[in-house]
């Protein structure tokens, strides 16, 4: 019996000495080379990278946006000022750079705030960013990438022009109108109904040069999903009709197992059957 103790403490001492701990998530950093010191970039989780699109989470889990990531990221800065979402994270940019660190694997949206200096309008483009990023199949957990932005001297006055583009193939159930939202500084200022009557379009002019003007779509279809793209004073919503379509068989990826592992558990649990079984029988030899 003495023996049998001393074979199942041995097995006991062995499985603790191995079973693994949980290990920590892994963690990245961003670096954004931007050429204005002192602006304000944020960092806005999106959610994860699944099945070939974006499986929007938390304050992005309703929203109507393209699966085209080229053309997602004006529409989802758009979604975030009209509804005042908070950020991951937010940092200045200093000597040229803006430097996130310990970023959690994901999906990100970069917005930028726009600045006035001497004369000079900065816009800085928003841009979709993936932790880890991969390149030809390589995990990369520390990122670097050049801002995109656009640049005028400021005049006293300015316009806006929106534009309504249908992807739909004329559909009979295409809304007969919609309704846009002008922003300033993120803020309601106006609001205009687009149809066939104005050709879909309709131009802001007289607008103070010295605020920050963005365009939202107020109304919302389940059947559609939307994308912005804006240059300089047009900005051109698309809605395009979502097409019921098989979904695709996502393709095996080696994802790193950043959890538990359970498997060594396992094949220990039934080591130690067998050296228990001898134990006892050779115990009871013994006898």
């Amino acid at each position: 019996m003495k023996r049998c103790i001393k074979w199942l403490t041995a097995v006991l001492v062995i499985l603790f000495s191995l079973t693994p701990v949980i290990a920590e998530e892994k963690m990245g950093d961003i670096t954004i080379k931007y050429p204005v010191d002192n602006v304000t970039f944020k960092l806005f989780y999106l959610g994860e990278w699944k099945a070939e699109k974006i499986n929007y989470q938390g304050a992005f889990k309703d929203a109507k946006i393209t699966d085209d990531l080229n053309e997602a990221a004006d529409a989802l800065s758009a979604f975030v000022k009209k509804n005042n979402i908070n950020p991951s994270a937010s940092e200045k940019s200093k000597d040229g750079e803006v430097n996130f660190s310990n970023i959690k694997k994901g999906i990100y949206l970069v917005l930028g705030e726009e600045k006035i200096d001497n004369k000079v309008h900065y816009r800085v483009r928003p841009m979709l960013l993936s932790m880890p990023a991969y390149n030809a199949n390589t995990e990369s957990w520390s990122t670097i990438v050049n801002a995109k932005y656009e640049q005028e001297t400021i005049p006293s006055n300015t316009s806006l022009e929106v534009l309504k583009v249908w992807k739909d193939n004329n559909s009979k159930n295409r809304p007969k109108s919609i309704e846009v939202e002008l922003l300033r500084n993120n803020e309601v200022y106006d609001t205009k109904t687009l149809s066939k009557k104005n050709n879909w379009k309709h131009t802001w002019n007289n607008l103070d040069g010295d605020y920050e003007w963005t365009v939202y779509e107020k109304t919302t279809f389940n059947d559609y999903s939307v994308s912005i793209s804006r240059s300089n004073r047009k900005v051109v919503i698309t809605n395009k009709l979502n097409k019921e379509t098989p979904p695709k068989t996502p393709k095996k990826q080696s994802i790193p197992q950043t959890g538990q592992l359970w498997w060594p558990v396992v094949i220990l649990a039934g080591i130690g059957v067998v050296l228990i079984s001898i134990g006892l029988s050779k115990g009871k030899a013994d006898r």
